[in-house]
């Protein structure tokens, strides 16, 4: 957690500059290379080797960036300055191997988890489904088993898909395994489509 003295992050004043102009950061957020001082650190991680169809979810952090200049600091609804508690900060992105799959999550976890130690909150943007898995390892080996709130179509609790265990349908039956999720502190809501099989 940030010093009471700390600088504190945001976006510049979209008066003084305008919202295309500069290094794309999410929301227009400075680049900080350490989560010192910082309440939320939005971290990309573009990967999506594991996804079995569809793929381009590697370009979503950028995607997110770009579209994230739009975002104005008031919300008038809410009477909130979005920003004006907050200290947020785009660390960049985490590093992956495209490819493969397990080696990502542990790259995932591995980066992440010193900056959840600061105290920080991590915002990322992904990234195919797997990612949340090495998200899920950084946050549990600080807080312990986590709570899981879940708006997906889908449960991704898949075990083995052509014969791969880390894939896209697969990171919360791993998170299960791996005891980084509380079940009786979860919640999956938006379940729904058609599967392969009754099985």
């Amino acid at each position: 957690m940030p010093r009471e003295d700390a600088p504190r992050y945001g976006p510049p004043d979209a008066l003084r500059s305008p919202r295309y102009a500069g290094v794309k950061t999410f929301a227009r957020c400075p680049l900080v290379e350490s989560p010192v001082d910082v309440d939320v650190a939005v971290l990309g991680i573009p990967f999506d080797t594991a996804t079995t169809n569809r793929p381009g979810a590697r370009f979503g952090p950028e995607a997110i960036r770009s579209a994230s200049i739009a975002l104005r600091p008031y919300n008038a609804a809410q009477d909130a300055q979005v920003f004006g508690r907050l200290s947020v900060a785009d660390l960049g992105d985490v590093s992956v191997t495209p490819g493969n799959a397990k080696r990502t999550v542990s790259q995932i976890a591995e980066q992440l988890e010193p900056i959840v130690r600061t105290g920080a909150r991590t915002l990322c943007l992904g990234g195919d489904h797997l990612v949340v898995l090495g998200e899920l390892r950084a946050h549990a080996a600080v807080h312990g088993p986590l709570g899981l709130v879940l708006l997906d179509a889908h449960a991704d609790v898949w075990d083995v898909y052509v014969g791969e265990r880390y894939y896209h349908g697969s990171p919360f039956r791993r998170a299960l395994e791996e005891g980084l999720l509380d079940p009786g502190r979860s919640l999956l809501a938006g379940m729904r489509g058609s599967l392969y099989g009754p099985e």
